[in-house]
C-alpha cells in the first residue's frame, strides 16, 4: 500500500504547488507520443515501404492500447487508489517507448505502440480524477480541463517541432519514439512526492489518512462524500442512476475523438490531401497546435464562468462549420486551408476538446470517478483509432472531401448536449455534479448553473 502522504521532507507549500502540474504533465507525455505517429509516418513510409493498411494499423495501435488501459485501470484506480496507478503506469511507458526506437519491422512496432498506449490509458482516468479531486469548484474547469489539455498540446507541439528539426535524418523516427521516454522518466521520479487523493481516502473510510492529506495540501474537507460501498466498477456504472449519463457522455467523447482526429493523429494526412507537401503539412500541424494552445489558455479564463453546456453547443457548431469549409473549399487553395484549419482547431480546443475532460470527472461520484472517466475516455480513444485506422483509406478514395464526413461528429456533440441537461455543471460542488437528485431537479425546471455553496476549497496554486 502506498503512503497517502509523501514521506520526504519537501515542504507542504512545494507539494501544493507541484501536485497539479506533476499530475497533468502525464498529458504532455500523452500528447507527445500519441501525436508523434502522425509525423513519424512521414519517415516510416519509405523506411518500411508502408501500405495504407500499415499506416492505419500503426496509427490506431496506441489509441486501442489507450482504450484498453483506460477501461481496465479506471476501475482499478477506484479500487486501489489514484497514486498507486499514476506512479507505476509510466514505467510501462518508458520501457516500450525505448523499445519502439529499436524495432526492425512493422509487427514489432505495432506491439510496442499497443503497450505504450496501455501505459497512457492507465494514466488518463487516474490523473483526471486526482486533478478534479484537489480542485476548488470555482476553478475546477481550469484544473481538470484546461491544464491537462495545455500540457497535451505542449507535448504535441514538441513532437511536431522535433519532427521538423529531424527532417533529412534517416533515423528520425527512432529519435522521435525514443525521446518520449525522457519526460516520462522525469515525471515518474517527481510523482513520488505526491500524496493519495484525499477524497478517495475519505470514500474508502480512511478518514485519518484523508485528514492528513487535506491538511498537507491546504484543502478544506467536503461536507459529504458517499462511501465506496455496494456494487463497484462497471456493474454500478452501467446501472441506474449513472447508465444514462455514462452512455450519453461516452457518445459525446467518441464524437469529439472522431472529429478531433482530423487535426491531431490524421492531421498531416488530411493536409497533404489538400495539396500541401510534407514539410508544409508538418508546419501547418504545428501552427494548429499553437492555436489550440492559445484557445485552451483563453478557455481557462471563461470555462468556469459560462454555462458549459451551451458553450459546448456553440463551439461544436463552430468546429463543424470550419471543417465543412476545409472539406469543400480547401483543395488547391492554401489560403482557405490555412484559415479554416486554424479556425477549426481554435473551436475544437476551446470547446469540446477541453469540456470533454472536465465532464469526464464531474459526472460521476468519487467511488465511480475512475471507472467513469476510463469508460468515457476509452470511447474517445477508440473513435480516434477509427480516424487513424480508416483515415488513410478514406482519404485515398475521397481526398480532402473526407473531412466533411468526419466533421459531422461535431453535429452529434451538439445534439447530445442539447438532449441532456446534466452537462450544465458550472460552479457546482464536485459531489453534487454527480447527484441524481440534482439531475431530476434540472429536468423538472431547477437551475443548473447556479453555484451551490462551495465546499472543498483549496489553497492549491494554479
Amino acid at each position: 500500500m502506498t503512503s497517502p502522504v509523501p514521506t520526504s521532507r519537501v515542504s507542504a507549500r512545494t507539494v501544493r504547488r507541484l501536485a497539479p502540474p506533476l499530475v497533468a504533465f502525464g498529458e504532455f507525455v500523452d500528447g507527445y507520443d500519441l501525436l508523434v505517429m502522425s509525423t513519424a509516418l512521414v519517415f516510416l513510409t519509405p523506411a518500411f515501404a508502408l501500405t495504407a493498411t500499415d499506416k492505419g494499423v500503426l496509427g490506431a495501435a496506441s489509441f486501442i492500447g489507450a482504450a484498453i488501459g483506460a477501461l481496465v485501470f479506471g476501475d482499478l484506480t477506484d479500487r486501489f487508489g489514484r497514486r498507486a496507478i499514476f506512479v507505476i503506469n509510466l514505467v510501462l511507458f518508458v520501457v516500450f517507448a525505448l523499445a519502439s526506437a529499436f524495432v526492425t519491422n512493422v509487427p514489432e512496432l505495432v506491439v510496442a505502440r499497443l503497450f505504450i498506449g496501455i501505459g497512457v490509458g492507465m494514466d488518463i482516468p487516474t490523473s483526471s480524477s486526482f486533478l478534479a479531486e484537489v480542485a476548488p469548484a470555482k476553478r475546477r474547469g481550469r484544473f481538470a480541463g484546461s491544464l491537462p489539455n495545455a500540457m497535451w498540446l505542449l507535448g504535441a507541439i514538441t513532437s511536431a517541432a522535433v519532427a521538423i528539426g529531424l527532417q533529412g535524418n534517416p533515423d528520425a523516427w527512432r529519435w522521435l519514439f525514443g525521446l518520449a521516454a525522457v519526460p516520462a522518466l522525469l515525471v515518474l521520479v517527481a510523482r513520488q512526492l505526491l500524496p493519495e487523493s484525499p477524497r478517495w481516502l475519505q470514500a474508502q473510510g480512511r478518514q485519518a489518512e484523508a485528514d492528513a492529506v487535506y491538511a498537507r495540501l491546504g484543502l478544506e474537507k467536503p461536507a459529504h462524500i458517499a462511501p465506496a460501498t455496494g456494487p463497484r466498477g462497471y456493474r454500478a456504472l452501467l446501472a441506474r442512476p449513472y447508465r444514462t449519463r455514462a452512455l450519453a457522455f461516452g457518445l459525446f467523447f467518441a464524437a469529439n475523438g472522431l472529429g478531433g482526429g482530423v487535426s491531431t493523429i490524421a492531421g498531416p494526412l488530411f493536409l497533404t490531401a489538400a495539396g500541401l507537401d510534407k514539410s508544409q503539412a508538418m508546419q501547418f500541424t504545428l501552427y494548429g497546435f499553437l492555436v489550440g494552445l492559445g484557445a485552451v489558455a483563453l478557455g481557462s479564463l471563461v470555462v468556469d464562468r459560462v454555462d458549459r453546456r451551451w458553450f459546448g453547443v456553440a463551439t461544436a457548431l463552430g468546429a463543424l462549420a470550419f471543417t465543412q469549409l476545409l472539406a469543400w473549399g480547401g483543395t488547391g487553395n492554401h489560403t482557405v486551408v490555412f484559415v479554416s484549419w486554424l479556425a477549426f482547431t481554435f473551436f475544437t480546443w476551446i470547446g469540446p476538446g477541453t469540456l470533454a475532460w472536465i465532464w469526464s470527472t464531474e459526472l460521476f461520484p468519487t467511488a465511480l470517478r475512475g471507472v467513469g472517466t476510463g469508460f468515457t475516455q476509452a470511447s474517445g480513444r477508440l473513435a480516434i483509432a477509427v480516424t487513424a485506422g480508416f483515415g488513410p483509406t478514406v482519404i485515398s478514395a475521397w481526398s480532402l472531401h473526407s473531412v466533411a464526413l468526419f466533421s459531422l461528429a461535431y453535429l452529434v456533440c451538439a445534439v447530445v448536449l442539447l438532449a441532456f441537461p446534466f452537462f450544465a455543471t458550472t460552479g457546482a460542488d464536485l459531489e453534487r455534479t454527480a447527484d441524481e437528485q440534482r439531475e431530476q431537479a434540472v429536468v423538472t425546471g431547477g437551475s443548473t448553473s447556479r453555484p451551490v455553496s462551495e465546499v472543498g476549497g483549496t489553497a492549491l496554486e494554479s
